[in-house]
Order: C-alpha cells, then structure tokens, then sequence
C-alpha cells in the first residue's frame, strides 16, 4: 500500500461488527410492531428515504457500538504513516459523522444523504469522481463492495467468505484479511445458550423422585428436555435482542454474539422463530397438551418478564423463580408422576433464593468493576444487604423444609431406609452457603449459573447427595 493514496474505511459490518440502518429500523419496530408498514412504504421510495425515515426515529450512540478493535487499530497505524483517511459509507450521514468522531481518526466522511444512496456502484462512482480509477485502496466486507474493490488499487477485507475473498483476488490486490475470531457454529452455539440446556434437567426430577424406571416414560421425558431446550433458546434469543442496548453497555454481556454483533439481528429474530415453533411442535407430537400449556405459558410469562417486568423490583424475582419451578411442574406433568407438596415447598424456596442470588450477583459485579449505576434491574446498590439476607434466609428455609420431608410418613413408603436421608442437609448447607459465598467474591461473572458450575466442590457435593439416596433406597 502506498502512503500517498488515501485508505477508504467501510463502516457497517467494516468498522463495526453490526449494521445501522438493521438496527436502527428494528429499533422502530420494536417500538411500535405497526411501523413495519411504514418501513415497507418507506422501502419502496428507497433507501435512502428508509435511512433518513429511521433515522428520525431513534437514537444512535456511538460509545456502544460493535467496534472492532483490529480494524480500527490497523486504520490507526495507517493514519501514523501520513494517510489519509476517509469513511465511505452507506448509512446515513448524520449517522456516521457522529460515529467518525467517536473513533477520531478520519479525515473526512462521505455517507448517504437524503437524495442519496452511497451503496454499490453509487460508492464505487463517487470515489472514482474524487479519487481517480486505482486511486485509493479500500476496506469492505460484503459482495456488494466488489464494484468498489474493482476501482481500488488495493483491498482489505474484514471476515470474507472464501467465496468472496476468491472473487476479490480475481480483480485486485488484496493485501490483508481479518479473520473472524470465532466460527458461525461456535456464535450460534453461545446465542442459543446450550450451557443453559442443564437447568432443563430439572425436567426429570419428578420422574426420579418417584423412583420410576419406566423407559417409555424416560425417553418421553428427553424429547420433553429437547422441547423445553428449543424454547428456552427461543426466550434468550428475544431477550437478547429486547436488551441489546442495555447488553452492549455490560461489561460481560456486550460480549455475547448478538451484542458484539457476531449474529446479526435479522438471524437471530429468525432462529428464535424457529425454535419456539420447533419447540411447540415437538411438544405437540408427545400428545401431552397439559405439557404444551406449561411450555407456551413458560414462553408468554417469559416475554412479559422480559418487555414489562424485568426492572420491576420483587416481582422480578418472583417471575424468574416461576420458570424454574415450571419446568418440574411439566416434568411431573409429562411423566404423570403426582406433584409431591414436599418437593414443590422446596422448589419455590430454593428458586426463590438463586433468583435473588442472581440480582445480588448483578450488584456485586457492577461494583467490582467500578461501573457507577445507582439502579441494576430495579434495585438500588444500597439493597445489596437485603438482597444478600433475602436469599440466604430462603435458602436455609429450603433447607429446612427437607428436614421436615425426611421425617414425614410420606418418606417412609418411597424409601427402604429414609433415616440416611437427612443427612444429605449439611451437604444441602454447603452448597447454599458456598455458593452465596463465591458470588460474594467472584466478580467475573453475573450468573450463577456458571458459578456453580465451575466450583469443583459442587459435583463432589452431587455425588454426595445420590450416593446417600441410593442408600436409602
């Protein structure tokens, strides 16, 4: 690359790993589900219309967007060489001039107006009137750069596909190439949550509380956890679209493949179409409907917790504690095991208390990271204590509700010797105890989930636990 020739930037998918004008129209139709026939209109007097149209109507700010770093740490390095540096792009121009400041590095900014569509061949055009044929080198990451890259002395491309990156080949120099960091298997796997997979376990604790061996039943029971997972996933996808401004101000959260733009917006609204109806299906086809109302229940509380109620301090906690007391519920329900008062008593204890972990979690690691936010979620930094007493409280009730299970007659005719059976309490404490203890001190992460997944006693204390309720038996 010679200095001399300036270095024409792309923004979107280029600069940032996400598209404006995307996320902008899927801001208005988020807003409003109805605006979706105004961006029809608008898209049949061009884009143009569209970008200045959207543009009208939300809000763009810069500090969180998508970066990614590489790219502007190359164009930097270059703009140290005595380059110039110009962004070519086709969003909106009081879009990108804001996000050229943000970045601080460009020389000037050439974008969409109103009367124009700076896309394709129209970009191509414009930098060949300013710029000469092979008078400047460009970077892009899409088919539709390819008329520009025809007229460029040199090409840099960001994540192409090899048939792309082929194609450039074949009508320039291409000088670098950023590769992705993460495959698209690898981002799908992370959007839709497969880790999270393990909490619809909990699906097959009725079944194995009633010490049923009935394969039918256990096969019918996966096919539930396959239903229940697809739903699940469909639920985190939504909420990570429904939270992606929220998200990408997150110290951890702006890492996820939506946030950070790895998937984008229009994949991500289709894979979680798909797996709610794939979900539902499947359910459909076990011929259990009490099990498909509790998995659309489960989906329709879910959006209602994410779009009105997830900033609504207690009965958030109540929200999240449900969906998990659900999923024994249609276990139960599916493999027509009776629903045991006992187990349900601990159930919405124990729920109770690792949903107020979860908020207290969010705190906690808000103030590790010296994020000033005077509200998480609803609550306010100053009821960390409550939060903190709340959850153990209930926990330690749990607890005690078990030791009341194991002296009850019902006990008696499940189990041959249920006098080893409290001593799985103490195990119950540690686990209670050590778990609100780490998330006290960790502060890598939010969900203790993951926090308890990674504590290697945890599973020592798993063990613990069935081997005591094989004794029993």
């Amino acid at each position: 690359m010679l200095k001399n020739k300036p270095l024409i930037v792309d923004l979107d998918g280029t600069l940032i790993a996400s598209d404006i004008l995307m996320e902008q129209t899927f801001q208005v139709i988020k807003n409003n589900p109805f605006m979706i026939f105004a961006v029809i209109y608008w898209v049949l007097k061009g884009f143009a219309v569209v970008k200045q149209e959207v543009f009208k109507r939300t809000s763009l700010n810069p500090q969180y967007l998508p970066y990614r770093e590489e790219v502007i740490d190359f164009v930097k390095e270059e703009k140290s060489k005595g380059r110039e540096i110009i962004m070519a792009t086709a969003s909106y121009s009081e879009n990108a001039i804001p996000v050229a400041n943000h970045i601080g590095i460009f020389d000037n900014v050439i974008a969409t107006t109103p009367e124009y569509n700076l896309r394709g061949k129209n970009k191509a055009a414009k930098l060949v009137e300013l710029y000469g044929d092979k008078g400047f080198d460009y970077i892009g990451d899409s088919y539709v750069d390819l008329g520009v890259w025809k007229h460029a002395e040199n090409a840099i491309l960001v994540e192409p596909s090899k048939d792309l990156l082929n194609r450039t080949k074949k009508i320039t120099n291409v000088v670098k190439v950023f590769y992705p960091q993460s495959t698209k298997f690898q981002n799908f796997i992370r959007a839709i949550r497969v880790k999270q997979w393990l909490k619809n376990t909990l699906l097959f604790i009725p079944f194995l509380l009633a010490l049923n061996h009935d394969l039918n039943t256990l096969f019918l029971l996966f096919l539930g956890f396959l239903a229940f997972s697809m739903v699940s996933s469909s639920v985190y996808l939504m909420n990570d679209l429904n939270d992606l401004e929220a998200d990408r101000m997150h110290p951890i959260k702006k890492f996820r493949p939506i946030a950070s733009g790895a998937i984008h917006l229009p994949n991500a609204f289709y894979m979680a179409i798909f797996f709610v109806i794939g979900g539902i299906a499947l359910a459909s086809f076990l011929g259990n409907y009490k099990f498909v109302i509790i998995l659309i229940s489960y989906y329709v509380l879910n959006f209602v917790y994410s779009k009105y109620l997830k900033n609504e301090a207690i009965l958030d906690i109540i929200l999240l504690s449900s969906f998990y007391t659900l999923r024994l519920v249609a276990g139960g329900i599916l493999a027509e095991v009776a629903q045991s008062d006992w187990m349900i008593s601990f159930a919405i204890f124990t729920f109770l208390s690792f949903a107020i972990l979860k908020r207290y979690a969010e705190i906690k690691l808000l103030q590790a990271r010296g994020i000033d936010r005077k509200k998480v979620r609803g609550y306010h930094i100053t009821d960390e204590p409550m939060l903190l007493f709340s959850g153990l409280s209930l926990g330690f009730i749990s607890a005690l509700v078990f030791i009341l299970y194991t002296q009850s007659d019902k006990v008696k005719l499940l189990y041959s010797h249920p006098k080893y059976l409290i001593y799985i309490t103490p195990l119950l404490l540690l686990f209670i105890m050590r778990i609100w203890f780490n998330t006290s001190r960790v502060t890598e992460s939010d969900n203790p989930f993951e926090l308890v997944l990674k504590d290697r006693l945890n599973y020592l204390i798993f063990i613990g636990i069935i081997a005591i309720i094989f004794v029993s038996i």
